[in-house]
């Protein structure tokens, strides 16, 4: 029929627009996988302890970024107390042992506290075990 395209043209714009579609998946896994797997994940090691002393609290805490990027601690809350103004980095595959002062004043009656460590990469839920000296 007059007008149709013909085969082997038919067969050139077909291989092209695999050809094309190819190259946007290669590019996709060369460009935006590797980005998209890297997140910084926290693990708080063993129990978060908030050790009440007579001027402030002080928490002890031991984390490790499970991670493939690393991540920033940028605050802590714990009941009353907290401390938003941390600038900590936990470099990826690797783990940290913590000191933190925090504003505010223990409870007088609890044991456990919950509490949240919030970082760059989420918040992480934890309870914390109140020490009295």
């Amino acid at each position: 029929m007059r007008g149709d395209l013909s085969a082997p043209v038919l067969a050139i714009i077909v291989t092209i627009g695999l050809i094309a579609a190819g190259l946007i998946v290669l590019a996709w896994f060369w460009y935006f996988a590797p980005q998209a797997g890297k997140t910084g994940t926290l693990q708080i090691l063993g129990q978060p302890v908030i050790i009440c002393l007579q001027s402030s609290p002080r928490a002890v805490l031991s984390v490790k970024n499970l991670g493939t990027l690393d991540l920033t601690i940028t605050g802590i809350y714990a009941g009353q107390m907290n401390n938003m103004s941390l600038n900590v980095t936990v470099p990826a595959g690797q783990s940290k042992d913590l000191t933190i002062q925090l504003n505010g004043s223990c409870p007088s009656e609890k044991i456990i506290i919950d509490g949240v460590i919030v970082t760059t990469a989420g918040t992480y839920p934890t309870s914390f075990t109140i020490i009295r000296t």
